[in-house]
């Protein structure tokens, strides 16, 4: 099994790069695991931290991989194309499939802190940007 853990200062400049997480405004990502699944060929799990400012919003993008996120303080608006927007505030948990347009936004006037988990295909960026 190939496993990498990549640390706080590390990850701070490199984890957007690493990803292919495009953030459009301020904020950080911290790569915490990133890991072949054992008796999954091509599949891995991404596990990465991110804090965010008030102004912070992507772009329209898929992920590739299932997604499950988990705000732990602030909230968020996932706008998933298709369906109402929803927001997802700190303490709460929500998935998204693969390969379905979004955008995310803070919607909180102190930002937001919450925690990525994705499945998907091996050394594939865990976000794609998928202009209209």
């Amino acid at each position: 099994m190939n496993t990498h853990v990549i640390g706080t200062g590390v990850a701070k400049a490199l984890g957007v790069t690493l990803l292919g997480m495009p953030l459009l405004a301020a904020g950080d990502a911290t790569t915490l695991l990133t890991t072949e699944l054992e008796g999954m060929e091509g599949m891995e799990v991404n596990v990465v931290n991110f804090e965010v400012g008030a102004d912070w919003v992507t772009d329209r993008h898929i992920h590739p991989g299932h997604l499950f996120v988990y705000v732990t303080e602030g909230s968020l608006e996932v706008a998933v194309e298709g369906q109402e927007p929803r927001t997802v505030s700190a303490g709460e948990v929500f998935y998204e499939m693969p390969d379905q347009p979004m955008v995310g936004r803070t919607v909180s006037a102190e930002g937001a802190k919450f925690t990525v988990f994705q499945i998907g295909p091996a050394g594939e960026p865990i976000m794609v940007s998928q202009p209209e």
